[in-house]
């Protein structure tokens, strides 16, 4: 399948939280709603939603990941979920609690539980949003999910594919999206700038937008066997975090010059698990 078809059949976009348009074309496969509050993951008109409290109030936006195929969806032990035999969308939330790896474990349990059953083996990309972040707190955390995982036959394409932020409340609210072949290609530069190759789009996380640039390159992507490369314009969709109004500004406007104008770009403020960081750029290329 060319890439182009293979973008067609998963994409993600930004709308409106007060109004998220319908396509009659796509199918949604989740939503992430980035509001003032959060909620548990509940299934709404056929597909799951997640509320992160990640965004100041007026500046609310939603997520939304669709499909050009059919979708089934449901819920299992507390994780909401939607798949479209290709692809499939987990959402899940822990409330405040003080034993992360316990909790952790019991969530990701579930979560790889069901995606077994579907028969979705590789998580290949991941988001962890966790309220007061701390290294540690994301030490303990990860523990509990690589416990999990352990436990489960279903595989992930590791660090490289997450992204983890703090949040202003709300326990530790998560989603991946996982798939059933082929395994994905996992992608590093020297930069830290990270990512995963699947079906002709690269899933990516940078410190800026030169470092994404030169990870979605062709001569960095041949480097882990990769016949492909990307530009930024290439990017479909890109979130950036940072704990500075300055620095997001400055990728504001950085964003506006590089990328292509019909890309979904958002911006959050969020604390990140590298303070020396002051910004991380995360986003779909293809």
């Amino acid at each position: 399948m060319t890439r182009q078809l293979r973008a067609r059949a998963l994409s993600s976009k930004f709308e409106p939280l007060t109004a998220v348009p319908e396509d009659p074309a796509r199918a949604r496969l989740g939503v992430v709603r980035f509001a003032g509050t959060s909620f548990n993951p509940v299934l709404r008109a056929g597909h799951p939603e997640l509320t992160v409290h990640l965004a100041e109030e007026g500046r609310e936006f939603a997520e939304v990941w669709t499909s050009s195929r059919g979708v089934e969806s449901g819920e299992h032990k507390a994780i909401a979920y939607a798949h479209d035999g290709e692809y499939l969308f987990c959402a899940g939330r822990i409330p405040p609690c003080d034993e992360h790896t316990y909790a952790g474990r019991l969530a990701f349990r579930a979560a790889l539980e069901l995606a077994g059953k579907l028969g979705y083996h590789h998580v290949f990309r991941m988001w962890n949003y966790l309220q007061d972040l701390t290294p540690r707190m994301y030490r303990e955390f990860l523990l509990g999910q690589a416990e999990a995982f352990a436990k489960r036959p279903v595989t992930w394409s590791g660090l490289t594919a997450a992204t983890v932020v703090g949040t202003r409340g709300g326990g530790i609210a998560f989603h991946f999206l996982a798939c059933r072949s082929p395994k994905p290609v996992t992608i590093i530069a020297p930069s830290g700038a990270r990512g995963v190759y699947l079906h002709g789009r690269l899933y990516f996380s940078a410190p800026t937008l030169d470092d994404a640039e030169h990870l979605m390159s062709a001569r960095n992507l041949a480097n882990w066997g990769v016949e492909d490369g990307f530009g930024l314009h290439d990017v479909t969709s890109l979130k950036v975090f940072g704990p500075q109004p300055a620095d997001l500004l400055l990728a504001r406007v950085e964003a506006g010059t590089r990328l292509d104008p019909a890309a979904s770009v958002a911006h959050l403020r969020a604390t990140l698990l590298r303070e020396d960081h002051a910004t991380e750029f995360e986003g779909v290329a293809g």
